[in-house]
């Protein structure tokens, strides 16, 4: 099995995941990246930044330099901070353009998460998803 710490595209998650096949290997895969997913200080989980939709309270920062989002994330559930790792993984440090092309829907499809996530998670996944999308329709 990959390193995790090793993993820092969207190739390697793919990798990891089609390395451990069984759901029960993707979930515990999920967790473990919830562990490395980097906690949002205290001060910035507030109102503003929560995320609507999200069954579990989640909280999403977005900022811009020189055309590059920067993403920062956090939730009170190890399984959303690890869906949260995974989407850091698609969008970090990306231009609104590369960020309006990615298709969520064949990427998760093709890590095999939609088969197995709650409808409550899949629209939790979503709505952090809407969220970083909505910063194409600014500028």
């Amino acid at each position: 099995m990959q390193l995790l710490a090793t993993i820092t595209d969207y190739q390697q998650l793919k990798n990891a995941f089609s390395d451990n096949k069984s759901w029960d290997a993707q979930y515990r895969l999920i967790i473990q990246l919830g562990k490395m997913l980097v906690s949002l200080p205290e001060h910035l989980k507030i109102e503003s930044n929560q995320v609507k939709g999200c069954e579990s309270l989640a909280w999403l920062v977005i900022s811009e330099k020189e055309g590059i989002y920067h993403f920062e994330m956090d939730s009170d559930t190890r399984v959303v901070k690890g869906l949260m790792k995974i989407i850091l993984l698609i969008f970090q440090n990306k231009t609104k353009q590369q960020i309006e092309s990615i298709d969520c829907e064949k990427l998760f499809s093709e890590l095999g998460l939609l088969n197995y996530l709650s409808p409550s998670r899949s629209n939790g996944l979503f709505a952090i998803i809407k969220n970083i999308k909505g910063i194409t329709s600014i500028d």
